[in-house]
């Protein structure tokens, strides 16, 4: 996360995601992967998304989800601004849930093909994955497709369109 995009269109959708997996009762923590110049600010990030800082050791509670919060997205290689693949899998053996924005689309290749591409790539890994397809994409992993099945249905309840939501295989 970089302060220069502190509290765009893509925070409140940030926020949006927190607030409803707390409401189904994960505990919700952030890794931000901070870049830039935050000059002591990073705390109205996490205030404005509504999560806490990720600790080093599993959350205690029943459920816990942790967002990865790169500048760009994620790809197989990781780095600065993205996250990779193994680190979103080894983190969903950490915690119930994981979750990632996603922007790392070239506009040169099919943002279908690519979703599927990364949902393909994550399950190879032992994860089950799915994407909330929009103007800013976010990608779930669990290694229990309840977990999955518990958010879609969440999120679907709330209004959100089948057509948004994009799972492996599906």
């Amino acid at each position: 996360m970089n302060p220069l995009y502190l509290g765009d269109s893509y925070d409140l959708v940030k926020r949006f995601w927190c607030r409803e997996l707390s409401n189904l009762g994960y505990a919700v923590v952030v890794d931000p992967m901070f870049t830039g110049e935050w000059n002591g600010r990073e705390q109205s990030f996490l205030d404005l998304i509504g999560a806490e800082t990720a600790k080093p050791t599993r959350v205690h509670a029943s459920k816990s989800a942790l967002f990865l919060d790169p500048d760009t997205g994620v790809n197989s290689k990781g780095g600065p601004k993205h996250v990779s693949y193994e680190r979103l899998a080894s983190e969903a053996k950490r915690h119930d849930l994981v979750f990632s924005f996603d922007q790392s689309f070239s506009r040169q290749h099919d943002a279908a093909t690519v979703m599927d591409s990364k949902l393909t790539a994550l399950h190879a890994l032992g994860c089950h994955v799915m994407y909330y397809d929009s103007h800013a994409r976010f990608l779930f992993a669990a290694t229990d497709l309840e977990r999955l099945d518990e958010l879609h249905a969440g999120v679907v309840a709330l209004g959100l369109p089948t057509t948004r939501i994009r799972r492996y295989g599906a």
